[in-house]
């Protein structure tokens, strides 16, 4: 069915009188639209671009790492990881990394097509709240153009569990307005499918309930607040109800199954409250809603930048947004009671920042845009509602005086082109900063580089890949033989290797591996001769001693030995209460053993094979280091 013509009258930002002619490029229904889907487009073209430099970085592992671990399981499903349940986003990002874990081109796409339905869904909602007429465009600019919700958008991790929920906080709302107009259930089904798909991409994507309950109570009921909740209760109980079973099984879902993966730690007293406030609001949000930040910060460990506004730009920001709602409440009637669908949401996320994310970071986190997402889609919608009559609401928008600004739309479209403007340029320099730290792509692309020779597996020491791509927290997922688990053709982790033993180093570069002592034996022979060893293994158990104590696993032992010709077989290494068989080689050799869980002051050497009696000459035990140059540096210069 097709929305009415509006009448002249209603076609300014707020109901200014303005002629067809004035109107000019917007002087119709069909040219608004034009103009919407052409800002849409310019915006995807934007983030296409932006899209293209980016790569798999720091949470975006954690993904890559649980999934090539342990696969697409039901507890994964089920259980959540890092105290978020998102079955959907982990069902995409297995079915990509099916496809090649490696390749960037399938999340860019998936991301870029969930930003499309975003964008789409701001404006079939603008034009089904208010009509297709030209005050829906700089709601629906600020949507686009803000850089609010950039930086979730660049990261895998952040991207698909927070554009679905962007997107549904459009398509569900016009569902929801359609309930509400028609009281037909259809619609309040339709509304439920479409949040219980964002849920599955996130449990953040619940606080829908809240711009659902807001819409409701605000505009299609009256009176104080308890005649509201009662006139809509009755008008719609069919919804309320259904309603409330997804609002309640969903929050029961996720505190049963997701909330108890959770490793965050939160900050519980009101100072944290206040600083994340202070942040969150000030320094973020604000800025953000007017084009800002401007500036951003990018710390060291931390592939996101953060939002650097300065005291200026947040001073002005809030000053500006203070006189925009002063000038709303002067001459519009209901307009401020749009706030309340945006101030609802900054709240939730304060709390959620507060709660889970402070405690381990500090209130600056607040600082990170990829926790404000959510804000920008309702506050473009809250604008809407403070500036134009909601079609078929029981209370609604109306002028009471002349506003100087909102009723002359050139001086809303030069405000709307500078909040475009500076929301562009603050992206453009997000986005490159973004691209210049691509250092989890570098390193990807350094070890797949060195390995690309490599015929059979080479023996690896394991441990952690870099802090700034995974943190220590994530253990075990943060080893590399996890997160580089599809390269496990190039790669073998074994407990004990001889001779030779390589390690990846902090720029991804494959480099041989010493163990750099922080314990050494005592008493062993140091003699080159075998001949004159005193230290030769023999059937029963030989004890060499160390200058002292080890505990805990992942050292790495270091056993040098020799042995002739009649000398190899094998022999058991004990360390504590753990044992190793191992082949004994001819030759001056480097026995390397990795330890578990334990403690030892001395290794205990047998020989398991009769007339086999190598010479054991020197123990280290300690962490391993890189040791000479690259494995390809080595092949290419021969």
């Amino acid at each position: 069915m097709s929305l009415p013509h509006p009448t002249p009258a209603a076609d300014g930002e707020a109901g200014a009188p303005a002629s067809a002619a004035d109107a000019g490029l917007l002087a119709t229904p069909g040219k608004v639209v034009a103009v919407a889907l052409a800002m849409i487009t310019a915006q995807l073209a934007f983030r296409a671009w932006a899209l293209s430099g980016s790569w798999y970085r720091f949470d975006d592992a954690n993904f890559m790492s649980k999934l090539m671990s342990d696969g697409l399981s039901a507890d994964l499903i089920f259980n959540g990881f890092a105290g978020h349940l998102m079955p959907g986003a982990f069902a995409l990002t297995a079915f990509n990394f099916g496809l090649d874990p490696y390749e960037w081109a399938y999340p860019a796409i998936e991301l870029l097509v969930l930003q499309a339905i975003a964008s789409l869904g701001a404006l079939v909602f603008l034009c089904s709240a208010f009509g297709r007429r030209r005050g829906i465009l700089p709601p629906l600019a600020l949507f686009l153009f803000s850089s609010i919700s950039l930086p979730a958008f660049l990261s895998w991790g952040p991207g698909i569990t927070q554009m679905p929920f962007l997107a549904a906080i459009f398509w569900g709302s016009w569902a929801h307005l359609n309930y509400l107009r028609s009281r037909r259930f259809g619609w309040a089904l339709l509304t439920m499918l479409i949040t219980l798909a964002a849920v599955a991409f996130g449990e953040k994507a619940m606080l829908l309930f809240w711009p659902y309950a807001v819409l409701a109570l605000g505009w299609f009921a009256s009176g104080d607040i308890v005649s509201r909740m009662r006139t809509i209760a009755g008008r719609y109980l069919p919804g309320v109800l259904l309603y409330s079973v997804v609002a309640i099984g969903s929050g029961v879902a996720y505190l049963t199954l997701g909330a108890g993966s959770s490793t965050g730690s939160g900050s519980s007293n009101a100072n944290g409250f206040a600083l994340v406030t202070q942040r969150f609001l000030l320094e973020s949000w604000a800025p953000g809603v007017v084009g800002g930040p401007l500036r951003w910060t990018w710390l060291e460990g931390n592939s996101a930048g953060w939002a650097e506004p300065g005291t200026v730009v947040s001073v002005l920001a809030v000053a500006l947004l203070a006189l925009l709602t002063y000038e709303l409440g002067r001459t519009r009637t209901t307009a401020l009671r749009a706030w309340w669908l945006v101030g609802g949401i900054l709240v939730l996320d304060i709390a959620l920042i507060t709660a889970i994310r402070a405690g381990s970071v500090g209130a600056d986190i607040a600082l990170a845009y990829r926790y404000l997402t959510d804000t920008i889609a309702v506050t473009a919608m809250a604008l809407a509602l403070a500036t134009l009559p909601l079609r078929g609401a029981v209370e609604t928008l109306a002028s009471t005086r002349t506003s100087p600004f909102l009723d002359v739309p050139k001086r809303v479209a030069v405000a709307t082109a500078v909040v475009t403007a500076l929301g562009l340029f603050s992206s453009y320099s997000y986005a490159q900063g973004w691209h210049e730290d691509n250092s989890t792509r570098n390193y990807m692309d350094t070890v797949r580089a060195d390995l690309a020779e490599v015929d059979e597996p080479l023996p690896m020491a394991d441990g952690p890949v870099p802090q700034w791509m995974i943190w220590g927290a994530s253990y075990p997922y943060n080893q590399v033989s996890r997160v580089l688990r599809p390269l496990s053709d190039k790669m073998d982790f074994p407990q004990v290797s001889t001779d030779n033993l390589y390690l990846v180093d902090e720029d991804g570069h494959v480099r041989p591996a010493a163990v750099d002592p922080e314990r050494r034996s005592v008493g062993a022979d140091q003699t080159s001769s075998p001949d004159e060893c005193q230290t030769r293994v023999g059937p029963t158990p030989l004890e060499v001693g160390l200058d002292g104590g080890v505990a805990g696993a992942g050292w790495w032992i270091r056993v040098a030995y020799v042995a002739g010709p009649e000398e190899v077989g094998r022999m058991r290494v004990t360390t504590g209460d753990h044992s190793y068989e191992v082949e004994v080689e001819t030759g001056f050799r480097s026995l390397y053993l990795r330890t578990v869980e334990g403690r030892f002051e001395a290794v205990s050497f047998q020989s398991l094979t009769p007339g086999a009696t190598p010479c054991v000459s020197d123990i280290e035990v300690g962490e391993v280091v890189p040791y000479g140059d690259p494995i390809s540096a080595a092949e290419g210069g021969g």
